[in-house]
């Protein structure tokens, strides 16, 4: 890269609070200019979940800096932190257990941001059900996915809430086969991500909703925004300018969730035809905004994260998904909260994505 696009780039990125709050208006021609291509990865297919990503893309957020994002949908949290691991992409989506995971084995990523405080593990009941508590579940039949990202945190939840696991019996089953066994009553209860399952059912009028491991004080981040170590200490003015255009695509997507759905579907037209395409996408997205409207980001801004919760699921990786003899990472080196600060939410737009928020709290309470 030459040093006058380096220059260029510093720029932009300096100006990016004024360009965010409209008080600087540079032509767009400037920016057509010399884009750098970006390659960036989902963690799983195209949803409301990640529909801020394209909003991000639609607004321009990354086009202002400069930059061209081809975005890649993945095959999982776990594909996608290799994936990032091994640079065939630039920037990517996954969760911050699974980067903890991949430090143990000797290939780190770090976390530049966090796009949702909660991973929505949990176990999903029927909301007429025999199931009203976790201690409910003893004499029941759980569903699960063994392969699946929750599946190890059954146990700490299970330990959380003094359950008897003998007293459970558990099926591993196909994700597919998973999601209908609940509504049609072959199984009492199913474990798994409540940003997945939820959004299908409501869509289809299946009347559920989640009991979160976080309920019961398991902290676990859910997406975050990851990259490689290098590239921070090589390139920090594009990490900076990457996360500014993500987290603007978040924060539209918090804000005007009907005029966010509206892009999502202009860059992803098939999700727009499918029959319940438009509502799995609505509560996709609100689920969303219930994870990420928390006070956190009230008092540090957009994608703060907490060092002290990266420790804690440090913890429980160790415990629940590392290995015998696994090496304990140094957490401080998988998170930098160096590109944070700059977007927040103000009081009339935290109150806003709160209240945005709120239908869909039912779904994971």
């Amino acid at each position: 890269m030459s040093n006058g696009i380096r220059v260029a780039r510093r720029r932009i990125v300096a100006a990016a609070p004024l360009l965010a709050t409209g008080a600087l208006a540079l032509p767009r021609m400037v920016f057509a200019q010399n884009k750098q291509a970006i390659k960036f990865t989902l963690p799983w297919v195209a949803e409301g979940s990640t529909l801020f990503t394209y909003v991000a893309k639609a607004m321009g957020f990354w086009d202002k800096h400069g930059l061209d994002v081809d975005i890649a949908r993945g095959s999982g949290s776990i594909a996608a932190a290799q994936a990032l691991a091994e640079r065939r992409f630039d920037f990517g989506l996954s969760t911050p257990s699974i980067a903890i995971l991949q430090a143990i084995k000797g290939l780190p990523i770090v976390s530049l941001a966090c796009c949702a405080y909660d991973a929505t593990m949990g176990v999903c009941v029927m909301n007429d059900g025999p199931v009203k508590q976790p201690k409910d579940l003893e004499g029941r039949t759980i569903a699960s996915v063994v392969s699946s990202g929750d599946h190890p945190f059954f146990a700490p939840f299970v330990e959380k809430t003094g359950i008897d696991p003998s007293k459970i019996n558990r099926l591993q089953v196909d994700n597919k086969v998973r999601d209908r066994m609940l509504p049609e009553g072959k199984v009492d209860a199913i474990t798994g991500f409540a940003s997945s399952v939820m959004p299908g059912y409501v869509a289809s009028g299946v009347k559920a909703h989640f009991m979160l491991y976080s309920a019961y004080g398991l902290v676990n981040y859910g997406t975050s925004l990851m990259t490689q170590p290098q590239r921070v200490v090589e390139e920090p003015d594009l990490c900076a300018a990457f996360t500014d255009g993500l987290l603007q695509g978040l924060k539209f997507a918090l804000l005007d969730p009907a005029e966010a759905q509206k892009l999502f579907f202009k860059q992803v037209p098939e999700m727009a035809v499918l029959a319940q395409g438009r509502e799995q996408a609505r509560v996709g997205n609100g689920i969303l905004t219930y994870t990420v409207a928390r006070d956190i980001v009230r008092q540090n801004g957009l994608g703060y994260m907490a060092p002290e919760d990266y420790e804690t699921m440090a913890d429980m990786v160790m415990r629940y998904l590392a290995g015998p003899g696994a090496k304990r990472p140094d957490v401080s080196s998988l998170l930098t909260n160096r590109f944070i600060g700059a977007l927040k939410l103000n009081e009339p737009e935290f109150a806003e994505a709160q209240k945005n928020a709120e239908e869909f709290r039912a779904y994971v309470t």
